[in-house]
């Protein structure tokens, strides 16, 4: 490449500077396409620059929301503790208090089922009962019968003894 270049400059004086005017303005032209292409990228970095500080600012925010919660986090853990401490607390009175009411309970328990049993006697007894009181219902007529002849039987007879004494 460096011998194609000296040998485009072996011509005339005047050759020699147009080629070297053509070559410069090329360059002035590739410089000129660079800047502008600096110039584009330098108002992407800046646009970007501006993203990144919006994004930053964001950040920040969130971490200020972060830590806001971190604290509510760890007031509702220690409210938390609290609550488990009082129902532990709770846990072992009921547990204390159902030890000290268990032998009542089971008395009481055994006390209901003597009751049923004696229920349960009573109620056999008193079908049996009303049974015999039916039975022994159902022969009254007879036995009322029986006792209202007997009855006017006897008042006739003191009517036949009055008769003969008068």
């Amino acid at each position: 490449m460096s011998k194609d270049l000296t040998q485009k400059l072996n011509g005339s004086l005047e050759d020699k500077v147009d080629r070297l005017i053509t070559i410069v303005q090329s360059m002035d032209s590739r410089i000129e396409s660079i800047g502008s292409r600096i110039e584009s990228m330098e108002s992407r970095i800046e646009s970007m620059e501006s993203r990144i500080e919006s994004m930053e600012s964001r950040i920040e925010s969130i971490e200020l929301r972060l830590e806001s919660m971190e604290s509510r986090i760890d007031s509702i853990d220690s409210r938390l503790s609290g609550v488990e401490d009082r129902l532990g607390s709770l846990e072992a009175k009921v547990e204390e208090r159902l030890k000290d009411t268990r032998p009542m309970w089971e008395v009481v328990q055994t006390q209901l089922a003597s009751l049923r049993e004696s229920q349960d006697r009573l109620r056999g007894e008193m079908e049996k009962g009303f049974r015999l009181v039916d039975r022994r219902l159902e022969s009254q007529p007879v036995e009322y019968d029986k006792l209202y002849r007997y009855h006017r039987d006897l008042e006739e007879r003191v009517e036949k003894i009055e008769k003969q004494l008068s």
